[in-house]
């Protein structure tokens, strides 16, 4: 008997191992990535707009929930305010959802099919090269899988500690973007489907995890009565209507989705080819198991082109970053793989060889980006929020505290400056709402204008009149022997101690 019982405990052991082995190699890997891929660039626009949320920790912005720029603000009370640091919070992120799915897929396979179904997930972008850019969506790469694996436990054992967790766990995702009503609505769904409904909904399980859910989001919603503008005006602005434009952008969505799926497809189709004996097959799941898999595999993406359409909602593959994190387990149980060690380690070479060769052509890839300034790579915001804030020091002799302007440098600032200013974003306190004519009055303003940017430079106008200081930069990046292209600034210092107008001369759209 213990001879029995320890064999599966080591097996458990060492699947256990394996897991932590690939969530560290995916860390590590793709941290390493973004450094050497992404050195020449400074951090993308999203990710310098959730560290300057941050700063403030509000309830709510005029774009998104609050929950992943809380993230942000924990994070960086840990690590220093440096790029590798915010890199490693979007791998560290990704993983957790990799492990989440580990933890469902036990639901339904062992051994190494159960790694399988995590492994394969590397060969999809969501999961990868779309995750390195920490904002609303990536963040649900975490969320929705636990999401997911707290509700199946719940519905389980229907315990209070698993009602409290699913709750928060669901309040999370919403307090990171509506959009996680998809997932919310599948797991309303799948319970609804499952033959054991009835001893579920006549338990307190899912009543508590309700009014825990209402009670995280009370808060917000609070906020979102009494806000000039939130997140609901922005999802607005994302609406067309235009049907025929609607319909195109959700078939770009389709085939966007089904040719990121091309490398998981080849990865399958190898599987399948490669065949075993009906013994080494996974076994059918339960009526209800096989329910609740196909609505989480292929809920989200059904109901996200289905809510496009019905809403004239503008989607683009951005927002299937969350939704596809069960479509290797789902192919593994649905065409019943045969995954052995063999295949694993096969599967596992190739992805290690993978890697390798992403890691030796990531320098010079981002070289390139610098020179061509593709995906703005050129843009100087580091140099311009370091320059900036040594001409305000000089000039003022006090912090730079607050900062406007063209939208990349005034979002830069807040993460590069040393001061760490706070952004005072549009000019106006309907998007800014933490900035007031007393905070303008005592940390004065440093606006930094693009100088083609006639919006920036109309805006500087309202503060003529009042003690100022002007001064124009050109700045070019210069990394790894690359010199990008010039850009022309232009920086005007209005001095603590005024009385600055608040209300801007053209509101910037969303």
């Amino acid at each position: 008997m213990s001879i029995a019982i320890s064999v599966p405990v080591r097996r458990s052991g060492s699947d256990t191992r394996d897991l932590l082995l690939l969530l560290a190699a995916h860390v590590a890997l793709w941290t390493a990535f973004c450094l050497l891929y992404l050195g020449p660039s400074d951090l993308q626009n999203d990710m310098a707009e959730a560290f300057s949320w941050a700063q403030e920790m509000p309830l709510g912005t005029y774009k998104h929930p609050p929950f992943y720029a809380w993230v942000v603000h924990g994070w960086f009370s840990l690590f220093p305010t440096a790029d590798w640091a915010f890199y490693l919070l979007s791998s560290v992120n990704a993983a957790i959802g990799l492990a989440a799915v580990w933890g469902i897929a036990g639901r339904y396979l062992s051994g190494p099919p159960r790694l399988a179904a995590v492994l394969l997930l590397e060969a999809l972008p969501f999961a990868t090269v779309q995750s390195l850019n920490f904002n609303a969506n990536s963040v649900l790469l975490s969320l929705w899988p636990v999401v997911v694996l707290l509700f199946l436990r719940c519905f389980d054992r229907r315990d209070l500690a698993g009602a409290v967790a699913l709750g928060l766990a669901a309040a999370a995702a919403m307090l990171s973007k509506y959009y996680s009503g998809v997932i919310l609505l599948c797991c309303l769904a799948a319970a609804l489907a499952h033959p054991d409904r009835r001893r579920f909904f006549a338990s307190p399980a899912p009543y508590v995890a309700l009014v825990v859910f209402a009670a995280a989001m009370a808060p917000h919603v609070l906020w979102h009565l009494h806000a000039a503008v939130g997140p609901l005006d922005y999802m607005a602005s994302k609406s067309h209507s235009n049907a025929l434009r609607i319909v195109a952008k959700a078939g770009l969505f389709i085939a966007g989705c089904a040719a990121l799926h091309a490398l998981l497809g080849a990865a399958l189709a190898w599987l399948w080819r490669r065949g075993r004996t009906a013994e080494d097959r996974p076994a059918i799941p339960s009526t209800g198991d096989r329910r609740a898999l196909a609505i989480f595999a292929l809920g989200p993406f059904l109901l996200t082109v289905a809510i496009a359409l019905v809403f004239k909602v503008k989607i683009v593959t951005q927002f299937a970053i969350p939704i596809f994190g069960l479509s290797p387990l789902a192919a593994i149980v649905w065409l019943r793989l045969a995954v052995d060690r063999a295949a694993l380690r096969r599967l596992a070479l190739l992805a290690g060889i993978g890697g390798l060769l992403l890691l030796s052509a990531a320098p010079f890839a981002g070289a390139w980006t610098l020179r061509h300034d593709i995906e703005h790579a050129a843009e100087p915001r580091r140099l311009v929020a370091e320059r900036v804030t040594a001409l305000w020091r000089r000039q003022v002799g006090a912090p730079l505290a607050i900062v406007a302007g063209s939208e990349s440098y005034a979002l830069g600032a807040t993460f590069y400056s040393p001061d760490h200013p706070t952004d005072f974003t549009a000019f106006a306190p309907a998007y800014a709402p933490w900035i007031d004519a007393e905070r303008l009055r005592r940390g004065g303003l440093a606006v930094i204008c693009l100088k083609d940017d006639d919006w920036c430079l109309g805006e500087t106008a309202k503060y003529q009149g009042l003690d100022t200081w002007r001064t124009e930069l050109s700045v070019a990046k210069r990394m790894r022997g690359v010199t990008g292209r010039a850009f022309d600034f232009v920086v005007v210092f209005v001095r603590p101690g005024q009385t600055l107008p608040l209300e801007p001369i053209k509101l910037r759209p969303f």
